[in-house]
């Protein structure tokens, strides 16, 4: 386009103002444009009439600010002459553009969204090329951007990538605007894909543009790429086998690779040289068929922790054969087979070098060289393994064993502490000792000790022997009963030894390396002591456990290091590769807001991911904290735990992030930070884009009024929520609905965790905002992008169907609970048999054979028909039920004359100790009764329960507990329902049981008379006595399954001493 009378115009305009050197470089609709050599003058001068200036000035706002991107020129000035505007940026020789390239295109659009303009006119002749670099020159058509403008110049950057020897591409151009559905179109989702990566790269870069790998002193590295690097987990456990231990990576020259992942060019891997003993060491492990469903992580973990600094001679597994009827049995689903082929699959992969299963025909043998004894059974009076750990050691090749339970909780402060050096020093220097007991978690080290008297008992769980000495001093002492079984297990009967011999084991050491036994009732649900596991293993250990052989204190006392910072990213992950991961994280610690702490929850990944991630987040192990799982769960429940027990600020932001996606943009979490600052917000749901889909308006409008109806579109990340409105959702809307299981029992929804977690947040929120653009990176696989849609149907279906919440819901701090009205526990007795620590019905410290009578019954009975209860469940419980001598009469009564007549639903449940053989036999009559249940989890076998909750703590004793709202109950109320005992009514059974000792008869006579009043009054009454109201304080009064609970610690504080006296006179 060219206009001489135009250009002389111009010319004559710039002469005006003094510049009398320059030189012509052509005209457009808009301007003509000169140079002088330094720099470029474009005098505004519209072919067509009418145009305003000052919109043209507005568009060229955009480009004021002095910035550092390649596309876009800086204007220096606008020099306003004669009512004309001029524009003024740097001149640089050039070149015209022939044809677009994609890396041209690509860059320019990254930098569009980087700057947020949309420039209209993006012809090739609005733009020149410098040194290889596209530069736009026709700065006057952009304006401000949107998601939806971005997307469109997106569009029309692919149609002149791929179109631009259409004769009727700008026909096509514009038939694209918002139709993306074009056949020319059908590409262009995977090169806008490309462009958001590219855009997450360019604003990611600061976070790794300066990496390099530094070799460490004293390490041996092997340099790899992605292409060629090796399953991590199996390079590190077949390293130990070449005396080298795996302990830094690094990497550098990150790029963008094809599949818009972040990938390193160099990959190094450094290792530790591992130093053999001159004695030959076996480390043994033993295990047994119980042990299925953990024992490949608890191997792992054993061999991981215990290789460094000295490798061991031979690493041994050790099968015991029994497939039921355990000793301390904590599960029912034990399976030797299935055992025998992870240890096998552990064998092939170099973890173990072999395994020994115990063989039977060597049972007489192996008892006759051990004790003397002539007998054909392989474990002790008492159900303990004995011949299968002896034949065991006889089957080690080393000089020296250092054996262990498969379920031993190893922590090392120190990794280059020689624990093997220490322990087989003291065996060597002094000849009485048979056993070294490896050291437990202590706040100072300590010398060896328990020379003297014949010292400790074996240390059975974890300690080495020296194998020439110990078989030196067989046989050892036992005896046998009368069906032929040992009354000493192995290390009892060495003890006995000890004390009659000289000989000795000892305890101690360095505090660098210990061990911890978990008990078995943390066992019946394996996350929990998993997650233990890998606190220990990462060094995060609460004070409360020093000096302590067993694992102390609560679940959510290990869940450390916990998180308060304003702001905490959440991003659980299975078998994640490198790249992905990479992408996600320089995406997130390039944010240019950092007042916040990052959770990365791995739900048991079999791709060695773990071991990658571990070593590049150690410069921010302060800002993450970051749990392996060992147990695969859903990931509702692995969200759940993260949120629940490692953060502890009720008012911090929870944003959710996939590990697989990626953050768009450094200013992500400042934008989202501000709407909660500065708006008063307290959710939001972000914009995503899908890499599956490409639509030119955004699909999903947030409804947050009526989110239950379909889901709201509330699940779009990024998603994120204030903790306290988290907390607020009932445990139970997260699981699957089951009447017949315990909470604790039920199934955590499978799929969708975003609406379970993101409806009742909405539907509690009192200031929900969406925000303005696409922040987030949503990648799935475009052929897999229907995967699971069934179950997803079911999971979002069993998600709405819950009942709706409202901001009347959110509690801050402890919740209110109510006693359910549709279900009663019924004590028909106070008689006990087994009087277990810590009773909540005070059974041993306040014993009585008081109980209900038949009378008693029929009348509750009478009354649940005239006021038309239909319970759901009847508890019969006590004391010990089945002493009261009219047991199965009371059962009968319930079950005809109540269940068959009235309410035929009702769940008739017995609660039994099933502590002897007359009180199980009753139980199975009893369960012949069509709508009766045993509980069979309530079975003991002593009367010292490891879950118990310490009863007699009262919180009224607790100076942290003086301003408690007592009337606020706990968990047992609402779940567990009314109590009835011999006094009437309660709000639960447990404020039964303290009227009864209390002697207050403070029961509700009738059914009649029970009102919600009356019912906060119990618990304002009982609840300042209740340990449980005490114990339960950590989860805001909620329930805490027994395999998370602290073991029991018996506690009698001033009230209660108070109380029993009283009794007693």
């Amino acid at each position: 386009m060219q206009n001489e009378e135009r250009r002389l115009k111009a010319k004559d305009i710039l002469d005006d103002i003094g510049l009398k050197d320059i030189h012509y470089l052509g005209q457009g609709f808009e301007g003509v444009v000169f140079h002088d050599s330094t720099y470029v003058y474009k005098v505004i001068m519209p072919f067509f009439k009418g145009k305003n200036k000052w919109n043209t000035y507005r568009h060229l706002t955009f480009f004021f600010e002095e910035e550092n991107f390649k596309s876009f020129y800086h204007l220096e000035e606008i020099i306003e002459h004669k009512n004309v505007f001029i524009q003024k940026y740097k001149y640089e020789p050039s070149t015209p553009i022939d044809k677009f390239t994609q890396k041209d295109v690509v860059l320019f659009l990254t930098e569009c969204w980087q700057k947020k303009i949309i420039v209209q006119d993006c012809k090739k002749e609005n733009f020149i090329k410098v040194e290889e670099i596209l530069k736009l020159v026709d700065m006057d058509a952009s304006v401000y951007y949107s998601d939806n403008l971005f997307l469109n110049a997106c569009v029309r950057m692919y149609l002149f990538l791929h179109e631009q020897d259409n004769p009727q591409l700008k026909k096509l151009q514009r038939s694209a605007v918002n139709n993306f559905n074009l056949p020319q179109l059908e590409g262009a989702r995977e090169f806008i894909n490309e462009v958001f990566s590219n855009i997450i790269f360019a604003e990611s870069k600061k976070a790794f543009k300066d990496m390099t790998i530094n070799n460490f002193s004293g390490l041996e590295y092997e340099i790899y790429n992605a292409k060629t690097l090796p399953h991590l987990e199996n390079l590190f456990f077949s390293k130990i086998k070449e005396n080298l231990y795996l302990c830094d990576i690094q990497i550098s020259d990150i790029f963008l690779n094809e599949n818009n992942d972040f990938e390193p060019r160099s990959i190094a891997i450094g290792y530790k040289s591992l130093l053999p003993l001159k004695e030959k060491i076996s480390l043994l492990i033993k295990t047994c068929a119980q042990d299925v469903q953990t024992i490949e992580a608890n191997i792992k973990h054993i061999v991981r922790q215990l290789s460094c600094p000295n490798s061991f001679y031979e690493i041994v597994v050790s099968i015991d054969t029994k497939q039921s009827d355990f000793a301390r049995q904590f599960t029912d689903n034990a399976d030797l087979k299935k055992l025998i082929d992870i240890v096998e699959n552990l064998q092939q992969k170099h973890v173990i070098d072999r395994f020994v299963i115990y063989d039977a025909d060597e049972t007489i043998r192996t008892n006759k060289e051990w004790f003397n004894i002539k007998t054909s059974q392989t474990h002790s009076t008492t159900n303990i393994p004995i011949s299968s750990q002896l034949y065991a050691f006889e089957k080690c090749e080393g000089d020296y064993v250092l054996q262990m339970d498969s379920d031993v909780l190893i922590g090392r402060i120190d990794i280059n502490h020689s624990f093997l050096a220490d322990m087989i020093s003291e065996i060597q220097k002094n000849k009485s000792v048979l056993f070294v007991g490896f050291n437990i978690y202590n706040q100072e080290s300590k010398a060896y000790f328990g020379f003297e008297n014949g010292g400790f008992v074996p240390e059975v769980r974890m300690g080495l022997f020296d194998k020439r000495r110990l078989f030196s001093v067989r046989p050892l002492p036992n005896m046998i009963d009368e069906n032929l079984k040992l009354q000493l297990t192995w290390y009892r009967s060495l003890e006995k030894l000890q004390k009659d011999s000289g000989f000795c084991s000892i305890r101690g050491g360095d505090r660098r390396s210990y061990y911890i036994h978990p008990q078995n009732y943390r066992k019946t649900n394996a996350y929990s002591w998993m997650n233990i596991l890998d606190r220990v293993e990462q060094g995060y250990i609460p004070n409360l456990q020093f000096g302590e052989f067993d694992c102390n204190g609560s679940f959510y006392d290990w869940c450390m290091p916990k998180r308060s910072e304003k702001m905490i990213v959440l991003s659980c992950f299975r078998d994640l590769n490198i790249h992905k991961f990479l992408r996600m994280w320089f995406s997130l610690i390039s944010q240019t807001f950092q007042e916040f702490g990052v959770i990365f929850y791995d739900d048991c990944s079999n791709s060695g991911i773990s071991i990658f991630i571990e070593q590049i987040i150690k410069p921010y192990k302060n800002k993450v904290t970051f749990i392996k799982g060992r147990t695969l769960q859903t990931k509702m429940q692995c969200e759940y735990l993260a949120i629940h027990y490692y953060c502890d600020n009720p008012e911090s932001i929870i944003v959710c992030v996939d590990t697989d996606d990626a953050l768009i943009g450094k200013e992500a979490l400042f934008d989202i930070y501000k709407k909660y600052d500065m708006w008063g917000v307290d959710m939001t749901c972000g914009r995503v884009h899908q890499t599956y889909r490409l639509e030119p308006h955004y699909r999903y409008p947030v409804n947050f009024m009526e989110p239950r109806k379909t889901g709201g579109n509330v699940w779009q990340h990024l998603k994120t929520f204030e903790k306290y409105l988290f907390d607020s959702i009932p445990l139970s809307y997260f699981m699957y609905k089951d009447k017949e299981a315990r909470l604790s029992k039920r199934k955590w929804i499978e799929k969708c965790d975003d609406y379970a977690m993101m409806v009742p947040i909405v539907e509690m929120s009192s200031s929900p905002l969406q925000m303005d653009f696409i922040n987030y990176y949503y990648e799935r696989d475009y052929d897999k992008k229907d995967a699971n849609r069934e179950i997803k149907e079911q999971s979002i279906k069993e998600i709405l169907e819950k009942p709706p919440l409202s901001p009347k819901d959110v509690v801050k701090g402890r919740k209110k609970f109510l006693s359910n009205l549709d279900m009663i526990e019924i004590d028909i007795t106070f008689e006990c048999n087994l009087k277990c620590k810590g009773c909540n019905r005070s059974c041993g410290y306040a014993p009585s054979t008081d109980g209900m009578m038949i009378d008693d019954i029929r009348r509750f009975i009478s009354e649940s028909k005239i006021f038309d209860k239909k319970w759901k469940l009847i508890n019969i419980l006590g004391g010990e039920p089945t002493l009261h001598k009219d047991f199965l009469r009371i059962i009968e009564i319930l079950q005809r004359e109540y269940v068959d007549s009235f309410c035929q639903d009702t769940i008739i449940q017995v609660v039994s100790n099933g502590f002897t053989k007359q009180t199980k036999e009753l139980c199975k009559q009893a369960e012949l009764f069509k709508n009766v249940r045993i509980d069979y989890g309530s079975f003991k076998t002593k009367n010292l329960v490891d879950y118990f909750t310490p009863f007699n703590n009262a919180p009224i004793d607790d100076i942290n507990f003086k301003d408690a709202d007592y009337s606020a109950a706990c968990w047992v109320a609402s779940y567990c329902g009314l109590g009835l005992n011999k006094n009437g009514y309660y709000a639960c059974s447990v404020c039964g049981g303290i009227d009864r000792v209390l002697g207050g008869n403070k029961g509700i006579k009738t059914l009649k008379e029970i009102t919600t009043q009356n019912l906060q009054d119990h618990f304002k009454e009982f609840c300042k006595f209740c340990g449980n109201f005490k114990d339960y304080a950590p989860n805001y009064g909620d329930f805490i399954p027994r395999c998370e609970k602290a073991p029991f610690k018996e506690k009698i504080s001033p009230s209660w001493e108070r109380i029993y006296n009283e009794y007693k006179k």
